[in-house]
């Protein structure tokens, strides 16, 4: 079982809660599956693609008890289609190898997930596919680690011939389960516990051995769209705007305050936005979300507390806009996390 590396809940520092780090296309995934299993899934996704912060997939995470069952990542992982990857899938895909089907992987994994770095190296016997975390996971790691790697395998057993298959290998960094899921006890593929990383590695020879499947032009197309997308990533002004609100809460910037802080005019910083389908209110709403959910679930304020700490005038205006984001009231939400809320 992957080590606990925290306290079962505990994320720590704060600032990994509200990190854009997974894609919403994962929240749509693992929420049918709860939904599958009755677990009580939250309400569907209906905002703008995006990476989302890890604290709105914890109540999810809680639900198949993440901390306790970290085995179950394994399920969520193979769950995840091709497409669901975005270019980082389509690019693996339509590669000419495993081996450059493992470095477009390592290029274009973080539009989807930033909770991990990915590095495709080479050495004399081995081409792998690296993936150590970037972000304090606490007592979910050991679950995110598989569904992660697991994931990154699917794509690669989908490409691999039968041969292939049997030459791979998983590093996994914690001890052999006593009972391994049942799936796993007929695998063809070797794995690694006790690593001393998280990877998935394939022999020299067979990662350069050509893949029936091979489609340069596609290949080609679909990498200069992943690009895009890691420049979008990298230069999105809604994401600065989100980090700046961050920094500032609870004393949330004005449009005003946040178009100088980027060196802009009011009127650019509305537009740029207006170019991402966002505004500056659809940004506060969701800053002031995600943090009432940390003060709901990491600290024991009153209600009104709580709603003084997220910038409102009252307990009845927080209530009713909280219940407008998260579809229950903050009394429901936060009796979903009683029994872990730590005392603050």
């Amino acid at each position: 079982m992957p080590a606990d590396t925290g306290s079962a809940t505990a994320l720590s520092p704060r600032s990994a809660w509200f990190e854009p780090s997974v894609h919403s296309a994962y929240f749509q995934i693992f929420a049918q599956l709860l939904a599958s299993r009755q677990l009580g899934a939250p309400r569907p996704f209906t905002g703008q693609a995006r990476l989302l912060p890890l604290l709105d997939y914890l109540p999810m995470l809680d639900a198949i008890n993440a901390p306790g069952a970290p085995e179950a990542g394994i399920e969520v992982g193979q769950a995840i289609s091709v497409a669901a990857h975005g270019p980082m899938g389509l690019a693996a895909m339509s590669s000419a190898s495993l081996g450059q089907a493992m470095q477009a992987m390592g290029r274009y994994a973080p539009v989807r997930n930033r909770l991990f770095d990915y590095r495709c190296t080479r050495d004399a016997q081995w081409v792998s596919l690296r993936m150590p975390a970037r972000l304090p996971l606490g007592g979910y790691a050991g679950f995110l680690q598989n569904a992660t790697v697991y994931a990154k395998f699917n794509i690669l057993r989908s490409l691999a011939d039968p041969a292939a298959l049997r030459s791979a290998m998983l590093c996994l960094p914690w001890p052999r389960p006593a009972r391994l899921p049942e799936p796993l006890l007929t695998q063809p593929w070797s794995t690694e516990y006790d690593s001393p990383e998280l990877a998935v590695r394939f022999p020299l020879a067979v990662a350069d051995a050509p893949l029936a499947t091979s489609d340069p032009e596609l290949h080609r197309r679909v990498c200069a769209a992943g690009e895009e997308e890691l420049v979008k990533l990298s230069g999105s002004v809604a994401a600065r705007v989100r980090h700046l609100m961050h920094q500032a809460q609870p004393q949330w910037p004005t449009l005003v305050e946040l178009a100088q802080a980027l060196g802009v005019s009011r009127r650019t910083l509305v537009r740029r936005l207006d170019d991402e389908d966002l505004g500056y209110q659809d940004l506060l709403d969701e800053a002031r979300n995600e943090l009432a959910c940390w003060y709901l679930r990491q600290s024991r304020l009153s209600l009104a507390e709580v709603a003084e700490q997220v910038g409102f005038s009252d307990q009845a205006n927080f209530s009713r806009g909280f219940r407008r984001w998260q579809g229950l009231t903050p009394s429901a939400y936060r009796q979903c996390f009683r029994s872990s809320a730590p005392a603050s």
